[in-house]
């Protein structure tokens, strides 16, 4: 099981102090840059920032991919529920065009859906009513925890008709921002728990070092029978938005 970059993208898009685009300013596109990388930096500091080295952390963690296989990754996902809602996570080879719902419209792409990953994961959240996003990336098992590359390709996705709501306006800039901060960045995750009681997790970098602001101490990791994933998903709004 692999919880791309290991936490709630509701919560970084809509919860960070990061989170207040800067006005595009035309007849200045270089202050428009700057601002951008200014974002860039203080998302990527928030996200980051490490605490503590564990010793053996990568130590008595929980395969829940091994569980979800043994189950069968075509028929099974895994569900990620919290106060945000539930995302769907696949173990797949397939894009994400495969699983995204034919009337999604897309927004915005990052990176290529042709680049070769040995042991890919899809990550599939709405960020709001109007709005979801689509994930995929490399991870591979470290002993007992399990890493994640940085994000291979992304898309924005607009559902039509859906309503809108006040923060919706700066979802587009903030899924670039949010994904030129993880690039390079690469986290592992150490599960807790069993089949039967669902997981947490905790977020390390790749020398052992807690990754606090990754950590969803509300968020329990199901799996769940596959299905559209249109159906699967929800998203809840805070008591912020």
């Amino acid at each position: 099981m692999r919880r791309i970059l290991g936490l709630s993208l509701v919560f970084l898009l809509l919860g960070l102090p990061a989170a207040a685009p800067a006005q595009t300013d035309q007849a200045n596109p270089e202050g428009g840059f700057a601002d951008l990388q200014a974002m860039v930096a203080q998302m990527r500091s928030s996200m980051y920032t490490q605490g503590e080295q564990v010793p053996g952390w990568d130590r008595g963690g929980a395969d829940a991919d091994s569980v979800l296989r043994a189950r069968g990754a075509d028929s099974h996902f895994f569900a990620y529920d919290d106060n945000s809602g539930r995302s769907i996570g696949i173990l797949t080879q397939r894009p994400l065009t495969a699983f995204a719902p034919a009337g999604w419209r897309v927004v915005d792409t990052y990176g290529s859906s042709a680049t070769r990953l040995d042991n890919p994961s899809l990550l599939f959240e709405m960020l709001s009513d109007r709005y979801a996003i689509g994930l995929r990336a490399n991870g591979r098992r470290v002993r007992d925890a399990d890493c994640v590359d940085p994000i291979a390709n992304a898309t924005l996705y607009e559902v039509p008709g859906a309503p809108s709501r006040p923060d919706d306006a700066n979802i587009p800039i903030l899924f670039r921002v949010l994904l030129l901060a993880q690039d390079g960045q690469t986290v592992c995750v150490r599960l807790e728990g069993d089949a039967q009681r669902g997981w947490h997790l905790r977020s390390f970098t790749t020398d052992g070092h807690r990754l606090p602001q990754l950590d969803q101490t509300d968020q329990l990791i199901t799996i769940v029978p596959a299905g559209p994933i249109e159906r699967l998903i929800a998203f809840r709004p805070t008591t912020s938005s």
